[in-house]
């Protein structure tokens, strides 16, 4: 006579729904054999055009037929998913429909953050992080969950057990800017997205922030120890290393030309990164040579130094300076890391 009526939903959880119906009597069926089938289709709530729509489903409705209160559950839904379904009651005369019932699932965790979307750029003291959606929401994304950890640090003097914390970025922002950072350190961050049901899984990731030049001590044009004709003796004073631990220390002897007359801030920020050797700087046109390079294990506390002693250090030859010559004398600290240096200060 006509299809299931009165069909309501009673409950709808995040991946199940269940539907009601009104009884059946024999004037609806005409017959005490038949059957009811639920036919329903799915399409993710928000999904964009390019998601195809799922197949219609069909599967035989299991109740008991002398319940006053006949229902089906309908599981195995994708979560926050608009579902359109409808009953088919059929016998073997034929088939009648109910309406169509229309019914978004509830919303369950997401998915994880994809782990290939995580992006990070790293500098001394920061690590720039930036990352997608998930590619399953299951839901509105309400935020984002950012907990960091210092892991490991070429420098080993550095305490890292104050580098951890943890952000929260609302769903339209996907990215951080962490500060704070110890130069030459591994960090893990872990990544969490959340629904109004809570958080899904977590992706990991780690990332390196750069190393630092040594901070080197302050001088403030100190007298020599000692003067002679051919050389000066000064003070050199170990360097405090920043990300990573002072490999070696450079004499660099450059015989003084106008525009170095005026040690300001600018000369301060100058480094030799190219090791010239005495004999080669007049081939090179150079006015600045290597005198010394001495390994960290000699410079644990100061140490006077005689530039111009005729000696060799490092495989450089400390050559004796030219009376009536002016000079300038630096002193300059290199760190490395993975076979990675940063400009050296003097």
């Amino acid at each position: 006579m006509h299809g299931p009526r009165r069909l309501e939903v009673v409950d709808v959880q995040s991946k199940q729904m269940t539907v009601r119906w009104e009884p059946f009597g024999y004037n609806v069926t005409r017959c005490h054999s038949y059957n009811v089938t639920a036919q329903y289709h799915y399409r993710p709530a928000g999904a964009a055009s390019r998601e195809r729509v799922k197949e219609e489903v069909r599967e035989e409705v299991v109740y008991d037929p002398l319940s006053s209160v006949p229902q089906h559950t309908v599981r195995n839904l994708p979560p926050f998913t608009n579902v359109s379904l409808r009953l088919v009651l059929s016998n073997p005369e034929g088939r009648k429909e109910s309406e169509e019932l229309l019914v978004l699932t509830d919303e369950d965790v997401p998915g994880a953050v994809p782990v290939d979307s995580v992006v990070g750029s790293s500098y001394e003291q920061q690590i720039s992080l930036s990352w997608r959606e998930p590619l399953q929401t299951y839901g509105l994304i309400r935020q984002y969950e950012i907990s960091y950890k210092a892991l490991s640090s070429f420098d080993t003097e550095f305490d890292l057990s104050n580098q951890s914390g943890k952000v929260f970025k609302p769903t339209n922002e996907t990215s951080h800017v962490f500060t704070g950072l110890y130069p030459g350190s591994t960090y893990s961050f872990t990544i969490r997205a959340s629904t109004v049901k809570g958080f899904g899984p977590p992706v990991i990731t780690q990332f390196t922030t750069k190393i630092s030049a040594p901070l080197m001590p302050a001088y403030d044009q100190e007298s020599p120890l000692n003067q002679t004709d051919s050389t000066v003796t000064l003070l050199l004073r170990p360097a405090q290393s920043r990300g990573a631990p002072v490999s070696k220390y450079q004499v660099v002897v450059e015989e003084e030309r106008p525009r170095r007359h005026s040690r300001g801030t600018a000369e301060i920020l100058r480094c030799y990164p190219v090791p010239i050797h005495f004999q080669n700087a007049t081939l090179l046109n150079s006015q600045y040579y290597f005198s010394a390079e001495l390994p960290m294990s000699e410079m644990r506390s100061p140490i006077p130094f005689c530039v111009g002693d005729n000696r060799t250090y490092g495989g450089y030859w400390n050559a004796p300076l030219l009376p009536h010559k002016s000079y300038g004398i630096y002193y300059q600290a290199v760190s490395t890391a993975n076979g990675v240096s940063p400009p050296v200060l003097w």
